[in-house]
């Protein structure tokens, strides 16, 4: 960066932050939730007759496009999660708003961008949490119109998932494994009940939960939602032991970004701490080279995670066999999404975080017999703040106002609105041990993306269709100036980045300011 314009260079700015998560200094003025009247908890409605659709929503954890057959992977087979779009509808084009796990988990529930529910990164960010559970969610509506409400997998909210919509939950608590035999299952005894009791159960999570969910729907009269979080494939990556080897003789090749060293993007990408070369998850051998040792564990964290996605196709399966067997499937919504995507060697990273495609792009698909027609793909954007509105709106409940999303009925039916988004909003916010991504937001358009990492004052802009892989930043390097030709569009993406901040109502993080260059106007 230059150190004109009594601007600080870089390494300093690096130096001012380094090993103290973002700070409320730096968020100010923070989310401040507006409390809504507490309300006591119905009691449990059964409604045996009721035509209204069941919803079995399925969340994976981290799941990148690339792992699932029907986005087109050659990695690994996925024929459940495949069934569901065979016979329903994918989006080609789904996104979060924040590439962390408790943010999009809080944005799913709620329909609300991070700044406005109040999860602006994981639990263990004091600062940066003010998720109230006395704000609406989708479950909460649904229970007080007649459904009954279920919760199994991954939760990772500071709330009672009974104070936020569910009748009935268990999930395990902290965010990844051990994945066998853990004695962390949270639950609830008695359907209804508000009491958060601690059960430990053998045998692998991802197996228990997928039996939990099925001894919930067991319990509901129709109609009922039922949300399943899978989280199995989350570090420390541990598949079930039936498929622990299923890789062990296939090299899978590395992606094309591999050995990025990160010479043509901001001081974001050289100080994040996520490269699969510095991973000790693996024991790796302590005489390899460099190199080698780089190659290595990729295909160790390969092997580790593609063999927990069999385990959470395998279990998929098992909750489309249940709803057939039960004779349910006909009268049951399924729809397969995740909380944010994964990088897999992609620019020598793993995890997710940064506003690149790999960590924000997600799948979405939703199977609804006899209103969907099977088979059909769209090319519209959908962003998960429209997940709550688009269930809402299926079940032909009022969608509140302050939800941020849009649903996604209309397209669902061959409708083509003229006003579809074209562009989308994104914020990460979570600053420190152990990956070091510096907060940003952003703007991503059709062809062209533009990244704010606003406590250094870096920029990054990408033109995705000359540069699809996010190689090379449109920003002179250590300087402020746009590359030639580039300038129109930077000024274009910067006022429409501080018309979504302006519209959203996101005060959080730094007002969008310009660079300082002469070729701005």
């Amino acid at each position: 960066m230059a150190d004109n314009n009594n601007n600080i260079s870089r390494k300093d700015a690096l130096k001012k932050i380094g090993g103290l998560a973002l700070s409320s200094s730096m968020l100010s003025p923070l989310f401040s939730p507006v409390k809504e009247k507490k309300k006591g908890f119905p009691n449990i409605i059964t409604n045996k007759s009721s035509s209204k659709p069941n919803i079995l929503w399925i969340t994976g954890e981290g799941i990148p496009l690339r792992v699932l057959g029907c986005y087109g992977s050659k990695l690994i087979e996925t024929p459940n999660i495949d069934r569901i779009a065979k016979e329903g509808m994918l989006f080609n084009n789904s996104f979060c708003t924040n590439a962390l796990c408790a943010p999009s988990r809080a944005t799913l529930l709620t329909g609300k961008y991070s700044h406005s529910n109040g999860m602006l990164a994981n639990p263990y960010y004091p600062d940066l949490n003010h998720f109230d559970e006395d704000q609406q969610t989708f479950p909460k509506i649904m229970r007080e119109n007649g459904y009954q409400t279920g919760l199994v997998g991954k939760w990772h909210l500071k709330a009672n998932p009974a104070h936020t919509g569910f009748d009935y939950f268990s999930y395990k608590r902290g965010a990844g494994g051990p994945y066998y035999n853990p004695d962390g299952y949270m639950e609830n005894p008695s359907l209804g009940s508000d009491k958060i009791v601690k059960r430990s159960r053998n045998g692998y999570v991802t197996d228990n939960f997928t039996d939990l969910a099925m001894q919930g729907m067991d319990q509901f009269d129709q109609p009922f939602l039922m949300m399943v979080q899978y989280f199995n494939d989350h570090r420390p990556f541990d598949p079930p032991h039936r498929y622990a080897h299923s890789f062990d003789d296939t090299r899978i090749p590395e992606p094309s970004t591999f050995w990025d060293d990160y010479s043509m993007r901001s001081a974001a990408a050289e100080e994040a701490r996520m490269r699969i070369s510095d991973m000790k998850d693996f024991d790796p051998p302590e005489n390899y080279t460099e190199r080698q040792l780089k190659q290595w564990n990729y295909q160790q964290l390969m092997e580790h995670f593609l063999g927990t996605m069999k385990a959470q196709d395998e279990n998929i399966g098992r909750l489309l066999d249940y709803l057939d067997q039960k004779g349910l499937t006909d009268n049951t919504i399924v729809v397969y999404t995740a909380d944010h995507g994964f990088f897999l060697g992609e620019h020598g990273w793993f995890d997710k975080r940064f506003m690149y495609e790999e960590a924000i792009r997600v799948p979405w698909m939703i199977r609804y017999p006899g209103q969907i027609e099977a088979g059909q793909t769209r090319d519209e954007w959908v962003i998960n703040t429209d997940n709550a509105p688009t269930v809402l709106d299926l079940v032909d409940l009022q969608v509140p106002d302050d939800m941020q999303g849009r649903s996604l009925k209309p397209l669902f039916h061959g409708e083509n609105p003229n006003d579809w988004r074209d562009s989308f909003y994104y914020h990460y916010y979570e600053f420190g041990s152990p990956h070091w991504v510096l907060p940003h937001y952003g703007i991503r358009t059709e062809r062209y993306k533009l990244i704010d990492y606003y406590t250094i004052n870096e920029w990054e802009l990408f033109d995705l269709e000359r540069d699809p892989d996010e190689m090379e930043s449109l920003f002179i390097k250590d300087g402020y100036d746009v590359k030639s030709g580039y300038q129109p569009v930077a000024k274009k993406l910067v006022d429409k980045l501080k018309k979504y901040r302006q519209e959203l109502g996101d005060k959080t993080g730094k007002p969008v300011k310009l660079w300082p260059t002469r070729s701005y106007n």
